[in-house]
């Protein structure tokens, strides 16, 4: 064998070995999620007809934050794994900014931990947990950059429609919920955290969210490659 060849070889294996590694965490974030939530414990005088919903009640919105956050950690995967495809190579700018994406993951079950004390007059848990998935987009943005604008003999070549479509998907999703974020955040500051304008600021950044992902969909390729069947 080669020199060359096998280098090759050597080098196909570690960037297997750090999209296992990615896996392996996207994986651990989503069983912490679930590990989290415990069944409440019920008092000797417990009666059925009066306590069940308020006994339950914590449970059922640590489920909701359970159920947001699977959504959220299921897309970036998705995501990691479509951009994946196309990487032939790697170098420490990869590995830096693969990392840093991993990082917000891993911080999922801390933000989602805080939705169970989220109340009309306490709506700081929804501005940590709104920062978390915005980070989380931000930075699979600096991964697709690096990867298909930066430094693009990192990846396969051609699919050059679908390249495009996965950095503009992730351009789009950190302009928007960042921008949302910094609304959302400006609007608490400025007001002293007044609940009732965090909760506007919420509501409105809804809608340019959804109508980004709907342009998204009109941008989608309409030859689609082998990768994306």
């Amino acid at each position: 064998m080669s020199e060359t060849k096998e280098t090759s070889i050597h080098r196909e294996f570690e960037l297997e070995r750090m999209i296992l590694f990615s896996d392996a965490v996207f994986a651990i974030a989503i069983t912490l999620l679930i590990i989290e939530i415990k069944f409440p414990e019920l008092p000797e005088d417990f009666k059925v007809s009066l306590d069940l919903w308020k006994m339950f009640k914590p449970t059922i919105f640590e489920f909701l934050g359970f159920f947001m956050s699977f959504f959220f950690i299921g897309v970036s995967w998705s995501r990691h794994l479509k951009m994946f495809r196309y990487l032939k190579a790697y170098d420490n700018g990869v590995i830096f900014r693969n990392l840093l994406s991993l990082v917000f993951i891993v911080a999922f079950p801390f933000s989602a931990s805080g939705l169970i004390h989220l109340r009309p007059t306490f709506m700081f848990p929804i501005i940590i947990y709104l920062a978390n998935i915005s980070l989380i987009f931000v930075s699979n943005f600096l991964l697709s950059y690096y990867i298909f604008k930066h430094k693009p003999s990192l990846s396969i070549p051609g699919h050059e429609a679908e390249k495009k479509y996965i950095h503009l998907q992730s351009t789009a999703m950190a302009i928007a919920f960042g921008a949302g974020f910094l609304v959302v955040l400006c609007t608490a500051l400025i007001t002293d955290f007044n609940n009732e304008y965090i909760n506007i600021s919420l509501q409105c950044i809804m809608l340019p969210i959804i109508l980004m992902r709907v342009w998204l969909k009109r941008k989608k390729p309409k030859k689609v490659s082998v990768f994306e069947q």
